[in-house]
């Protein structure tokens, strides 16, 4: 290592004249570390940081000379500590020479070396986060407490982009999603990985705030560079209970093997872990690695498309997943992702095209999903999802999540579907506990605590469906969905105007009507006795289905509302026809009560496969 001061990295701006680093971000910057390095060090380690007035954290300041003095004197275990295994070197020293400076540019990466220090490090991070930790009691996040869970776990915190190209963040978004999935189906058993999308709310969190929250062992963060043809990862691992990195590398590959780096880091993980993979995994990993580069990074935006689950998301995402399919035909997770774009697309509340249209698309594609790799989770999940929401084939969607969870059991869309249908068969004890794992897995997703309102709604849990609604909107105030619970669970308590009013800030919320809230308005308002507004409510539907798919189900519920039981019962047999997902909830759902001692309703029960 040079005996040298450290020097600015690469491209980022030089600190201020005099000597003096007014910022956590130029502290490590002339350090050529993270933040969360600095942050350690001066705890740790003694770094020379000054504060202002108050001793506020931004206001943080440091001189170069004492950063210099402080790096002479502790030069030699600190670097002892980042030394890379295996006389690998491609990490880079503290300061580095003009030479590294220049490899280190975007546009001049270096070149692969011979022993990938990514995989060798992934690897040792996996290894080191099977090491059995003590159990945690999760910290309360709006109903309830986290339960023990005797699992190492780890949360990858999104990778950052470092490129001078914002719309980089989306490739870095779909590359966290994806590394996550990866490693989440390696060894379930031992190791437990906590969702991208609550990885994403919690990444500006102290390390040790994320480690009380999600109770987890590891972080493991890092960020991308990323050129036309290759990109640059630095990725750490920390250990959240004294906050210690544990390891840090630094490697570049050519973009077009990013998907077989990929491959190669879960096939060294599970060797370092003496885990034996199956023939199919072997065969599902190889085939994995021959997706065009193209194909991959198609199928990464469309990740990150499908997670937004709006109506514009979701239509992007098919976008992109067909064009991965187009560059990569026997690409199985692309065909999977369509599926399920294509069955939540068409379901209510989102409700956008006639599952008429869409469903037959979500049922060959995740056929093929299952066809083109039968070892692949999420194609099993989407297969249980097209029978439980267009086939009605109860049987067949529970032995599909079987499958599905017995691949990778840190699914949790997966769970969370799975629940939707045991709600369905009135199985609700189940159900809770289907997303109550559900949510050890992704505790900040917010259609989770929607899903347990849900529960408590259809089994006619009314206050406590009301009193978990009032917890949500306490966190997230701007809460669509659950303002939409709220309302309905007052409505079938019968506290009318309250109702109304929820179901209008949710229509505030979305800037408008829509078609579900028109709906659940107009019923609101013919169950309170207001034929008139009720009407009101059917003819602004009527409007809303002439420029675009409103389910007819939407209009039965109206003339349910206003005590019309020949009109709903007509609308309910067109709902039927169209082969409306949520005629699944038929049998809970306390909209009907009305309309069940009518022989034409279980007589559609009977169809539905509900009695």
């Amino acid at each position: 290592m040079s005996k040298t001061s450290p020097t600015p990295a690469p491209g980022s701006p030089e600190p201020p004249l005099g000597g003096r680093l007014d910022s956590w971000k130029e502290i490590a910057a002339y350090l050529k570390r993270e933040v969360r390095t600095a942050q350690r060090w001066e705890k740790n380690e003694g770094l020379p940081v000054r504060r202002h007035q108050h001793d506020k954290l931004s206001t943080v300041f440091a001189y170069k000379s004492e950063i210099d003095a402080w790096w002479h004197e502790r030069q030699p275990r600190l670097e002892k500590e980042i030394e890379p295994p295996d006389g690998d070197d491609s990490t880079g020293s503290f300061v580095q020479t003009s030479a590294e400076k220049k490899d280190a540019a975007l546009e001049e990466l270096p070149p692969l070396p011979a022993i990938n220090p990514l995989r060798t490090a992934l690897a040792l991070i996996v290894l080191l986060s099977v090491v059995w930790g003590a159990a945690y009691l999760y910290k309360k996040y709006i109903f309830g407490s986290h339960p023990i869970s005797s699992r190492t776990r780890l949360v990858v915190l999104p990778f950052r982009n470092l490129s001078s190209d914002p719309a980089q963040d989306v490739f870095c978004q779909g590359l966290t999603q994806a590394m996550t999935t990866q490693l989440g189906r390696l060894d379930p058993e031992h190791l437990g990985i906590i969702a991208a999308t609550t990885a994403d709310k919690i990444k500006d969190r102290p390390v040790d705030e994320i480690g009380s929250e999600l109770g987890v062992n590891y972080v493991l963060e890092g960020s991308v560079s990323r050129s036309t043809n290759q990109v640059r990862i630095d990725a750490q691992l920390i250990l959240v209970s004294d906050q210690t990195l544990k390891r840090a590398i630094t490697f570049t590959r050519d973009l077009g093997d990013l998907l077989s780096l990929q491959n190669e880091i879960a096939q060294t993980i599970a060797s370092d872990i003496r885990l034996t993979l199956s023939p199919a995994e072997k065969e599902r990993l190889e085939a994995d690695a021959r997706v065009a580069p193209e194909a991959y990074e198609a199928y990464l935006h469309g990740l990150v498309a499908w997670n937004k689950r709006s109506p514009q998301g979701l239509a992007k995402s098919i976008e992109y997943f067909n064009t991965a399919i187009e560059k990569s035909p026997k690409y199985s997770l692309a065909y999977a992702g369509l599926a399920d774009a294509y069955s939540i697309l068409s379901a209510v509340p989102t409700a956008a095209i006639s599952p008429l249209v869409a469903m037959p698309k979500a049922k060959k594609a995740a056929a093929e999903a299952v066809r083109l790799d039968p070892s692949s989770a999420e194609a099993h999940a989407a297969l249980a999802l097209v029978r439980q929401s267009y086939d009605w084939d109860w049987g067949g969607a529970e032995q599909e999540y079987e499958r599905a969870f017995a691949i990778n059991p840190s699914y949790g869309s997966a769970r969370q579907w799975h629940s939707l249908l045991l709600m369905a068969r009135g199985r609700n004890k189940e159900a809770l506990e289907e997303i109550e794992r559900a949510r050890t897995l992704d505790p900040l997703s917010p259609v989770i605590p929607a899903s347990r309102i849900q529960a408590f709604y259809f089994s006619r849990q009314y206050d406590r469906a009301i009193e978990e609604c009032r917890k949500a909107i306490e966190v997230e105030p701007d809460f669509l969905t659950v303002h939409y619970h709220l309302g309905q669970s007052l409505l079938a308590k019968g506290q009318f105007q309250e109702a109304i009013v929820e179901l209008k800030k949710a229509e505030a919320l979305v800037g408008g009507p829509t078609p579900v809230l028109t709906m659940a308005l107009g019923h609101a308002y013919g169950v309170s006795g207001d034929r008139a507004a009720a009407l009101k409510s059917l003819a602004e539907l009527n409007a809303m289905g002439a420029r675009g798919y409103v389910p007819a189900l939407f209009v039965s519920a109206i003339y349910t509302g206003i005590g019309d039981r020949d009109r709903a019962m007509q609308w309910l047999q067109k709902a039927y026809d169209e082969r409306t997902e949520y005629l699944i909830f038929l049998n809970v759902e306390p909209m009907a009560d009305p309309l069940r001692f009518d022989p034409r309703f279980n007589d559609l029960l009977r169809r539905v496969g509900l009695l």
